[in-house]
């Protein structure tokens, strides 16, 4: 799932000259160390109104354009100057110095800011630190009460983007709680209602930008971001559900969407199906978490692959089989997800087929994923491995939909196929859970539809058995999204439905 920037921030740059004179952007940008993403110098006139696009490396009489022989105001923007670009705060330069003050919630500043005497801007984007919650905290209700052991929501925001977007980033910290860019108060919301558990994506090409498998992890990236929000939830008893939101395809810093976008192919990225690189990336992220004493280790899950799409032969197993051995190994005892072939949906796990690249062996999630293959793999403990199912509401299970089937209980090639993957859990002893899924905004037709979906994986949980559904997070959380069709608030209808079951 993909979002684009949502809020405008500006940086005010007024540069004073005696005379017209050449103004080079020389900002530094954030990414890949050979291939920077820099900002571009959006310059403005008197009324606000951008009247040229200053791109990285580029000189311009920034007097001509501002209309004023002193003065030259701009907005400074990654990716272009359109009104959907990142914007990252204001600054003022005045004789030779800059005064910056960064925006308001929003960690991100242009630091070292400077401009010297031949007009050449200087300086560079930096992420700052979101400080931890001090008072998230989940309120567990009674284990006799509980059908699940895990019960919440995505908390989305670090996954969205060619490039790290700081306004759409999950903030949690109370000292920005008083700001728009806050999931504070809505995550407190879920947590007090009786939630334990939020997912969090992440997107590989923000944590490694040297490639797949390649260089040490993007420390900008998550000690600023992903390290704050996993000490918050794990602090306050929270399961932080870890999610390499991939898709089963590396992503390039600043050029591809994690997922799909509105200009790229859908999914983005590169397929990587090497399991090596998807075990270098799981043990940098393994050490830096268990490395932070201040992450309870008690309350992490990981999840391998988001939703894997048209990956070849065995491989969408054989790599999640490789990564649970070499965590293991590690030493995490926690809570490992796998997921399927074809977007990991739940109602095509048993009925979506694939041929091997011989053409000789027809393959589906349920051939794959089985007690034997596990065993054979080298994977002989199940009882902490789910495997992890998507689930939309509407007619074609893509979530993109406003309205909702009306009927849950169909089988075959496009059915729901509830009951026949139930039979598949049990087959096998296997537990599942349910990290996606979704009703549209029409809740003539999705209120029903949400709730009996809800019941059927209540009917059919894991409590006092070795097969079933253990729990769920509903797709999703954050104030990045807006007016998004499939975002849950704690006033939305959706609410009003999960309140039943929690």
């Amino acid at each position: 799932m993909c979002r684009k920037t949502l809020l405008t921030l500006a940086i005010l740059a007024t540069i004073q000259t005696a005379e017209a004179s050449n103004i080079t952007n020389n900002i530094m940008g954030v990414g890949p160390k050979d291939n920077p993403i820099q900002p571009y110098f959006c310059i403005q006139n008197a009324d606000g109104q951008m009247t040229y696009a200053l791109a990285p490396g580029q000189s311009v009489d920034g007097n001509k354009y501002s209309g004023n022989p002193y003065y030259v105001g701009a907005t400074v923007r990654f990716g272009g100057c359109g009104a959907n670009n990142s914007y990252l705060g204001y600054a003022g330069v005045s004789g030779g110095k800059v005064t910056y003050s960064p925006p308001q919630g929003v960690h991100v500043q242009w630091a070292n800011a400077a401009v010297d005497g031949n007009g050449n801007l200087t300086g560079q984007i930096q992420y700052t630190p979101i400080n931890p919650a001090s008072t998230l905290s989940a309120s567990f209700a009674p284990s006799h009460v509980q059908s699940w052991d895990f019960m919440g929501a995505n908390l989305s925001g670090l996954e969205f983007g060619k490039m790290i977007d700081p306004v759409v980033v999950p903030n949690v910290s109370s000292e920005d709680s008083a700001g728009k860019l806050t999931d504070l108060n809505d995550t407190q919301s879920f947590l007090t209602s009786g939630m334990n558990t939020i997912r969090v994506p992440l997107h590989w090409g923000f944590l490694q930008l040297e490639g797949a498998g390649k260089g040490d992890l993007n420390l900008d990236y998550f000690n600023s971001y992903v390290k704050p929000l996993l000490e918050s939830l794990t602090n306050g008893h929270t399961y932080a559900i870890v999610d390499l939101h991939a898709y089963m395809r590396y992503s390039v810093f600043g050029k591809q969407y994690a997922g799909c976008g509105p200009d790229g192919p859908c999914p983005d990225g590169t397929l990587i199906t090497g399991p090596s690189i998807y075990q270098d990336v799981w043990t940098k992220l393994y050490t830096l978490i268990k490395n932070d004493p201040k992450i309870n280790q008690n309350y992490i899950m990981f999840d391998l692959i988001n939703e894997p799409v048209d990956a070849p032969d065995d491989s969408v197993f054989t790599v999640q089989a490789a990564v649970i051995k070499s965590l293991r190994d590690q030493g995490f005892q926690g809570y490992i997800l796998v997921e399927g072939n074809s977007w990991s949906g739940l109602h095509s796990w048993t009925t979506k087929t694939w041929k091997s690249s011989d053409g000789k062996v027809t393959y589906s999630n349920a051939t794959l994923f089985t007690r034997d293959n596990f065993a054979k793999a080298g994977v002989t403990d199940l009882s902490k491995i789910l495997i992890n199912v998507h689930q939309y509401l509407d007619s074609d299970y893509s979530g993109t939909h406003q309205q909702c089937l009306s009927n849950i209980w169909t089988t075959g090639p496009d059915g729901f196929n509830l009951n026949v993957f139930v039979d598949y859990l049990q087959q096998n002893h296997l537990k599942a859970i349910v990290t996606e899924f979704g009703a549209g905004t029409d809740s003539a037709t999705c209120k029903d539809t949400l709730h009996n979906f809800l019941n059927y994986l209540k009917d059919n949980s894991a409590k006092d058995k070795d097969y079933g559904f253990v729990g769920w997070t509903i797709w999703s959380t954050g104030h990045g999204w807006g007016d998004y069709n499939l975002r849950v608030t704690p006033k939305s209808y959706q609410m009003q439905v999960l309140q039943n079951f929690l």
